[in-house]
């Protein structure tokens, strides 16, 4: 299914399970597709949840007019599908980028947002991490370094595009580093908030993921034994029933 947004961008998005069902979205990570991240999820999940999965702006198959890629824009897609549905209450669980969209949008429509989930989602950026991510994320580089990667990426993509979404994405990973969500502004978010990370992630440590949970009002969070940053290495078990306890209880 698709939405459109106001400046002609489509969003590719996906249902499934029983409309009764309390509802979940599932956010991909920067580079992430639906038909790539959250997939082996989706059917378990989908017995207690209705669930919501979309590719974002310049994502998979969903389009961008526009010439960047914007949070803020990003967040308004989100919400433009959920109004499209009528879905006014929602729990939210992203993976990478897509766990900080979701903290924004839990930011900037707190009604809406029962419970937030955020796994592998990195908040604090130094000039060097930033750095070294934007040298990964150029697309001559990572060809060279990372070539199955890059054949991924075509794939997933678009021949024509993937090149420019990883500048985009290595321009975005500026703009968090430069522009970060602050500590006062998680303080004030309402809802229950459960932030996990592998304890072999190589792009967000333990201490940022403990510092985050700390931080928020409602925040916990849930470490993976031998889970690295890649989503594919995220098992089902103890994540799958983690989410369907905390996603319901609350």
């Amino acid at each position: 299914m698709e939405w459109i947004a106001d400046d002609g961008t489509t969003i590719y998005y996906e249902l499934h399970g029983d409309e009764r069902l309390p509802s979940l979205v599932l956010l991909p990570g920067l580079l992430g597709t639906v038909s790539r991240q959250w997939q082996p999820f989706v059917q378990p999940l989908s017995a207690h949840f209705r669930l919501l999965l979309l590719d974002l702006r310049g994502h998979g198959r969903s389009s961008n007019n526009a010439t960047d890629l914007q949070p803020e824009r990003m967040v308004q897609d989100v919400v433009g599908v959920l109004d499209e549905l009528r879905l006014t209450a929602v729990s939210l669980s992203g993976y990478d980028f897509g766990g900080y969209l979701a903290l924004l949008l839990a930011l900037t429509q707190p009604r809406r947002v029962t419970t937030l989930h955020l796994h592998a989602s990195k908040f604090y950026w130094t000039a060097e991490s930033a750095a070294q991510m934007r040298q990964q994320l150029d697309p001559e580089t990572l060809a060279a370094t990372a070539p199955s990667y890059a054949d991924q990426l075509v794939i997933d993509h678009g021949s024509r595009r993937w090149r420019d979404l990883l500048r985009q994405a290595a321009a975005l990973i500026t703009q968090q580093a430069n522009s970060p969500i602050l500590d006062r502004q998680l303080q004030q978010l309402p809802c229950p908030t459960l932030v996990s990370v592998g304890d072999r992630d190589e792009i967000v440590s333990l201490p940022e993921a403990h510092r985050l949970s700390r931080t928020l009002r409602r925040g916990g969070l849930f470490v993976l034994p031998g889970v690295r940053h890649p989503i594919h290495t995220l098992p089902l078990v103890p994540m799958l029933p983690m989410l369907q306890t905390f996603h319901k209880s609350k």
